[in-house]
């Protein structure tokens, strides 16, 4: 059954490049509409393809809508019954050039169709069943992970296992607020429920629901990356190291000091985790006021990291000024780095409690295991127990479980003193609603329209 209606357009046939636009060896432009029509505007571009059967891919060559020679394509069909959108849908490969897309997309407009909108093929199965609110989240969060920790969660999500805990759910509390309701409908032919016939189930879905909020994590959102901060004095090498990381010279590297005076911003994976890098001003007392701006700038960075990578020369060891930052740091969120290994007199590894890493960005001699052990303290390879859900799921999740809480109570929260059958009911019914919102049954349009909006139009 459908979960919710879609705007004005229902009955449009609606199209979209479904890859990412650039030039690539392949393009896939989507349609989706009601029975029929997708085929027969096909059909105008490529009369091949007007026999198509379910599920079978067809070689065809494309006109544009004026009957000139477009490319060559394959084209797949999917029945209303089984495609993602619950509509007709036809799916086109052809090569990947822009133009080559461009002109295949408004050929198709010419011949029938409309641009789609942000997210409507989603919409459109969501409207249809095949998708519902929760699932449609975890495809979003599929598109956008930058992390395999954060795909499989979203995955997850996808395949519905928060789906299948909500309903289950929701079936308990309609069968208690059923029970309520019967008694308060026909209050002269059935006796009014005592709170002990309701009392233990309610308290049982109350501590299930708690137990799986306590098992559950929040998906962390894309721009919320690990973000690891290299540190220490004026040549210490962290620029080198830097760039070294990333693989590409980012950071200008010379030998006089100072040449760092703002905190420069780089992605990398590690173990596919994308990881923010932080190369930054080197620590020292100056009189110049862009420098001395750099090195305030640093001191923030490494206030707010996950992870300090706090350099030092292995030519000159640890300084003074050394162990009063680390001191500042704590070793819980460092790791120290003896750079230029390659250069050392002698070898360095424990410095006065602090265990070192010695490196060599010019030999790469040690990244491995820097990398290994900054992987390690990220916590990158751990996972969490249970399941993870979007800030959005959760927030709802928390929301039923206080409302189960007023329910056992029985008394209205702005007049303690009255207790009544039908503030349980009425505190089962906002229950209800809470839960439904993550799957999609109570979801408001605006909601859905700020949730839609951030999909690509493709998809």
């Amino acid at each position: 059954m459908p979960l919710v209606s879609d705007p004005a357009g229902d009955l449009d046939v609606i199209v979209a490049r479904a890859t990412p636009p650039g030039v690539s060896a392949l393009a896939v432009v989507r349609m989706s509409g009601p029975e029929g029509e997708p085929r027969r505007i096909l059909s105008a571009l490529a009369p091949q393809a007007a026999s198509i059967r379910a599920r079978e891919a067809r070689f065809v060559r494309l006109s544009d809508h004026e009957g000139e020679p477009l490319d060559e394509a394959v084209v797949l069909f999917f029945a209303k019954e089984a495609s993602p959108t619950g509509e007709e849908v036809v799916e086109i490969s052809c090569h990947g050039s822009p133009a080559v897309v461009a002109a295949l997309v408004e050929s198709l407009v010419r011949s029938g169709a409309r641009p789609a909108r942000a997210g409507e093929f989603s919409r459109r199965a969501l409207r249809n069943g095949k998708l519902d609110l929760a699932r449609a989240e975890g495809l979003l969060a599929l598109l956008t992970a930058e992390s395999r920790r954060r795909a499989s969660h979203a995955y997850g999500l996808l395949r519905g296992h928060l789906s299948e805990r909500i309903h289950g759910f929701r079936d308990r509390i309609l069968d208690l607020l059923a029970v309520l309701e019967a008694s308060l409908d026909f209050a002269e032919d059935l006796p009014e429920v005592a709170p002990g016939t309701i009392v233990p189930e309610l308290l049982k879905i109350e501590a299930d629901l708690n137990a799986f909020l306590r098992l559950t994590d929040v998906i962390r959102d894309g721009d919320d990356l690990p973000r690891v901060v290299l540190l220490g004095r004026p040549n210490a090498g962290k620029s080198t190291l830097f760039n070294a990381l990333l693989g590409i010279d980012r950071a200008i590297v010379t030998p006089q000091p100072g040449t760092t005076r703002d905190a420069l911003r780089e992605s990398v994976f590690w173990s596919g985790q994308r990881v923010t890098l932080h190369d930054t001003a080197g620590l020292r007392e100056t009189s110049e006021e862009i420098e001395r701006i750099g090195v305030e700038v640093a001191r923030q960075a490494a206030e707010s990291a996950d992870l300090v990578l706090y350099l030092v020369d292995s030519e000159t060891g640890l300084e003074t000024g050394d162990r009063e930052v680390l001191a500042r740091l704590g070793p819980e969120r460092t790791l120290v780095v003896f750079s230029k290994s390659d250069q050392a007199r002698q070898p360095l590894g424990v410095v006065e409690g602090w265990e070192g890493i010695p490196v060599s960005a010019l030999t790469g001699a040690g990244m491995e295991d820097l990398r290994r052990r900054a992987i390690s303290r990220l916590g990158i390879l751990e996972r969490e127990p249970g399941a993870a859900l979007l800030k959005r799921q959760r927030d709802a999740l928390e929301r039923a479980a206080q409302e189960l809480s007023l329910a056992l109570s029985g008394r209205e929260p702005l007049a303690p003193e009255l207790w009544a059958p039908e503030v349980r009911a009425s505190a089962l019914r906002r229950a209800l609603a809470a839960l439904g919102e993550i799957t999609g049954e109570t979801a408001t349009e605006d909601l859905l329209d700020r949730i839609f909006s951030k999909f690509c139009v493709g998809k």
